[in-house]
């Protein structure tokens, strides 16, 4: 039994007639150039086709609407796309489509909070600002906290932002960031006293680890958490940057003012 038509109207209608990869109409100057694409293969040596499956593989919950660019890729990829992850962005799509007319004002404050934030916050610069840890950073790190604190203050109606992928995303970006500001700000007990990890900020802005002051066991300590957590806010930077991109292009990302 093939792809039925209900289940064919229900998958662009919810997706809007659009890829839910890369957003773009599937009806390219009446050239219809969408795909509907199956999640689990419907034959067991196709992409992801031996994921155990209890619904018709021809049904909406198995389909993803894509460009055929995208088809191409995703079942040439399995590894990268699979199932939950296909899941996932079909969700986000679907999800974003719904956004747009049922809840207007709601996706109008999450844009507001994302314009605000990247206002004030040298966002794009981040991952410079960090490139030299563990060793040193630039105190403009420092912004992402101050900002935050400050839009949750002045803003309470903003934060929690409405849209619960894009709170998702921003959570992880935030929380990592508090995880490695904290060993940056923080100290090491030295001797029964307290030593900075960090130094002031020199005459460029940029802090240092007082490697002077602390034990090499402790700098080999430091080093390693200091890493791990610069680790993790990097992947939680690009994955809301990522996800922005594709759910909410009205955000320029580059729009900070000094």
């Amino acid at each position: 039994m093939g792809i039925t038509n209900p289940e064919i109207k229900k998958l662009y209608g919810l997706a809007a007639g659009r890829c839910s990869i890369c957003k773009i109409n599937v009806f390219d100057n009446k050239v219809h150039i969408g795909e509907m694409a199956h999640i689990i293969a419907k034959n067991l040596n196709g992409a992801r086709g031996k994921e155990d499956l209890s619904i018709n593989r021809n049904s909406y919950d198995n389909l993803i609407l894509l460009c055929a660019n995208h088809h191409t890729e995703v079942d040439q990829n399995p590894s990268y796309y699979t199932v939950e992850v296909l899941h996932r962005i079909k969700s986000e799509h679907e999800n974003e489509v719904a956004s747009l007319f049922e809840s207007p004002k709601e996706r109008e404050n999450d844009i507001s909070f994302l314009r605000l934030f990247m206002r004030f916050v040298p966002f794009t610069q981040l991952r410079y600002f960090t490139e030299r840890l563990p060793f040193s950073v630039d105190l403009r790190l420092c912004t992402v906290g101050d900002m935050f604190n400050a839009h949750c203050i002045d803003n309470p109606h903003l934060y929690p932002l409405n849209d619960q992928n894009l709170q998702t995303q921003f959570q992880a970006f935030i929380e990592n960031y508090y995880a490695l500001w904290s060993v940056i700000s923080g100290f090491t007990i030295v001797d029964g006293r307290q030593q900075t990890n960090f130094s002031q900020a020199d005459l460029r802005g940029n802090l240092h680890m007082e490697k002077r002051f602390l034990p090499y066991e402790e700098v080999t300590k430091l080093n390693r958490t200091i890493e791990e957590r610069h680790s993790n806010f990097i992947h939680a930077y690009l994955m809301l940057i990522d996800f922005i991109r594709k759910n909410y292009r009205e955000v320029d990302l580059n729009s900070y003012e000094p």
